[in-house]
């Protein structure tokens, strides 16, 4: 083993690893996890929580040191965490291509979506969102207003015959 791979292991934090062996076995674990698909939905939110737990623990971690809080940065990242769990299962779901499951699929990535944006136009009605930087949500928020309007206006429309 090369000296940089040593001191990368020595520095390497894993759940219950503490010896040299303990954090090969459990990068071997990771690395058979990540080749094989979940192959139920429990077994794919636990996979996505595993890999955005280090930048849940840093941004945790960030906020404790800086005595500063965002629900906003907390409930993205929680989002985030959703979506990815829904890739990953995806494998063992679409296994076929079976059309109810495609669409039962595709429902999820939508639904996610819906209560994601939907939650950020919630934060965007004021103009100081529970956030590092309260107004970035509003800004945001209002550069999309001309895209809804437009949305609207096209939907109000009468089609033509």
């Amino acid at each position: 083993m090369s000296e940089e791979d040593a001191l990368f292991l020595a520095g390497l934090e894993l759940e219950g690893a503490v010896t040299s062996s303990d954090k090969v076995r459990g990068l071997i674990r990771q690395a058979r996890q990540r080749a094989q698909a979940p192959a139920t939905w429990d077994a794919a939110l636990a996979a996505a929580h595993d890999i955005a737990a280090p930048a849940l623990k840093a941004l945790r971690a960030a906020e404790l040191a800086s005595d500063r809080h965002s629900t906003v940065a907390l409930a993205l990242t929680t989002a985030v965490e959703e979506m990815l769990a829904v890739l990953l299962a995806a494998p063992a779901e679409l296994a076929g291509g079976d059309p109810e499951r495609l669409a039962r699929h595709e429902a999820r990535l939508v639904d996610a979506a819906a209560r994601l944006t939907e939650q950020m136009l919630r934060w965007g009605v004021t103009t100081n969102a529970p956030a590092y930087d309260p107004t970035i949500v509003s800004r945001r928020v209002a550069a999309l207003g001309e895209l809804t309007r437009l949305i609207t206006a096209a939907a109000d429309r009468p089609t033509a015959a």
